[in-house]
């Protein structure tokens, strides 16, 4: 038998572990990550851990389909002539002919959007890991937010560099102080990775400020707009277009799976850089295309966000009706404006519980703990959607309130907060202000 190498993970004791703690998990009720919907994703739905067991219905917090388009008639009735038109898979990549009008469709009515080129990816994900994988190169320093998301890290792991910096969320000071000593010591080029949207704390990126920063610095500005896309500025283009900051961004990406209701992703930048991209980018090249019913969705999703402007004005006044109880009911939020809304818990366990709770009680939404944040940042979003009732926020804001008494949140979040767990800097921003400011 082969000895392992002293430091190196024993891939089969951790699994076992791992597997142990679900089955715990699974016997005292608290493991979610086998739920399912019985009827798809929608604000409300049938709940299910079994196929045996029983349903139970459910308020959805945990779905990111923002404007609930995809249940619009116009929408379904897209993808459904899309499939009959187009059949059911592209069946290879875009290089080796998995496009079809469809896509290019969509390519054109973003470029018109942006006035940028724009390339399409099979999935969010893979738009900003196979776009940083092949813009970062050896030498280059990569700057990133400590809140950026999965795809972001893997994609510079993915890429030759070796120098990537991680900078306190959101704070301008500590960004601009790495760039400092970014100019003195880079070899290459300096990027600047953030979102315009956090996705776990719904905090907003300050581009504005960001647009400044890059006047006196030399560096490429990459924004991820997958929280933001399709809900802020003319036509749902996003925060860097709403700041009037779109030509101060060299990469924007967003996903077509949250506002558009679709599945895929999308870079826009300058047009030589697709060029590069469709030569250079793995996740490109080597992956078969999202699906025809996937583009007719996307291109109506398109249409009802530039002719209906009601989705996003509904879902923006659910987002400040569902602020105003939790705040007046004493819950921290952080930082955040958008509709996402977390709930900060930081003992694991009762965060299990807490979760666990609610979905007995017909509330359905997820933890987020260590690793997709650090380890006493656990919290659970509720992710507002323009088909939630006021009946299905307050239900859930009451039970909430019950919760926080019987398992002392609010003195937990208070002391979150003195030790930084929760944002430094609180929100001060009225809450009548929120629908207005961003939309």
């Amino acid at each position: 038998m082969k000895l392992k190498k002293e430091g190196r993970r024993d891939i089969e004791t951790i699994s076992s572990k791992m597997d142990e703690l679900r089955q715990k998990q699974i016997q005292e009720g608290i493991f979610g990550f086998d739920n399912f919907t019985e009827t798809g994703s929608n604000a409300f739905s049938d709940m299910g851990t079994d196929l045996s067991s029983d349903r139970r219905e459910c308020i959805i917090w945990s779905i990111n389909h923002y404007l609930n388009l995809n249940r619009h008639p116009y929408v379904i009735e897209k993808s459904i002539e899309a499939t009959r038109q187009f059949g059911t898979g592209c069946g290879t990549s875009a290089i080796s002919g998995g496009m079809n009008v469809l896509h290019k469709k969509i390519e054109d009515r973003l470029s018109s959007w942006y006035n940028k080129g724009i390339m399409l990816f099979p999935t969010g994900f893979t738009a900003n890991l196979g776009s940083l994988a092949a813009i970062c190169q050896e030498g280059d320093h990569v700057l990133i937010d400590s809140e950026s998301h999965a795809s972001i890290r893997d994609g510079i792991k993915l890429s030759p560099t070796r120098r990537w910096i991680q900078f306190e969320h959101n704070s301008l000071e500590d960004i601009e102080a790495k760039l400092i000593s970014s100019t003195k010591e880079c070899e290459g080029k300096i990027i600047v990775v953030v979102e315009s949207v956090y996705s776990m704390s719904g905090d907003i990126c300050p581009l504005d400020k960001l647009a400044e920063l890059k006047k006196k610095y030399d560096f490429l500005l990459f924004v991820d707009e997958a929280h933001s896309f399709g809900i802020y500025g003319e036509y749902g283009k996003g925060l860097s277009y709403h700041m009037g900051v779109l030509d101060d961004v060299d990469f924007l990406t967003s996903t077509f799976s949250k506002s558009t209701a679709s599945i895929g992703g999308f870079v826009a930048c300058d047009p030589k850089y697709v060029s590069y991209f469709q030569w250079g980018s793995n996740a490109f090249a080597f992956q078969a295309c999202f699906s025809p019913a996937d583009a007719g969705t996307i291109l109506a999703a398109l249409d009802i966000l530039e002719t209906e402007p009601s989705h996003v004005e509904s879902l923006h006044k659910k987002n400040v009706y569902m602020r105003k109880k939790l705040i007046a009911a004493g819950f921290d939020l952080g930082s955040s404006l958008s509709p996402v809304i977390p709930v900060y818990i930081s003992d694991t366990e009762k965060l299990l519980k807490v979760c666990f709770d609610l979905y007995k009680n017909g509330v359905f939404s997820v933890p987020i703990s260590y690793p997709a944040v650090g380890v006493h940042e656990g919290r659970i979003r509720f992710i507002v959607n323009a088909n939630h009732t006021h009946e299905h926020i307050d239900k859930t804001v009451d039970l909430l309130s019950k919760l926080a008494a019987d398992y002392d949140l609010l003195d937990d979040q208070k002391q979150m907060r003195e030790n930084g767990f929760i944002g430094k800097i609180k929100n001060t921003t009225s809450t009548d202000s929120i629908s207005t400011q961003f939309n």
